[in-house]
């Protein structure tokens, strides 16, 4: 019942679109705060590739578990972890 519940109810959109749109505005944003600490291209392209880089990348992992329970590489295999309770309930009964 637990798992049914997390699988329909449905994530509010508009929160999505607004942490989206901050998000890109906020790395877009990042190398025109930093410019003026940070006077070298070299050090500033490092610091702006690797803060957007790890921002990027949890918006991509927040993407991947807001469904754990589709078909990608990536997803919950409900289905065989019940395969393995039952085949262990049949072991315990026999």
């Amino acid at each position: 019942h637990g798992l049914m519940k997390i699988i329909t109810t449905p994530f509010p959109f508009p929160l999505v679109q607004m942490t989206r749109t901050f998000l890109f505005v906020w790395v877009y944003s990042l190398p025109f705060a930093l410019s003026s600490d940070i006077e070298e291209i070299i050090p500033l392209t490092f610091v702006v590739f690797f803060i957007t880089y790890g921002f990027i990348g949890l918006e991509f992992v927040s993407m991947e578990l807001d469904d754990p329970f589709g078909k990608d590489d990536n997803d919950f295999d409900a289905m065989g972890l019940a395969r393995v309770v039952f085949d262990d309930i049949v072991i315990t009964i026999k």
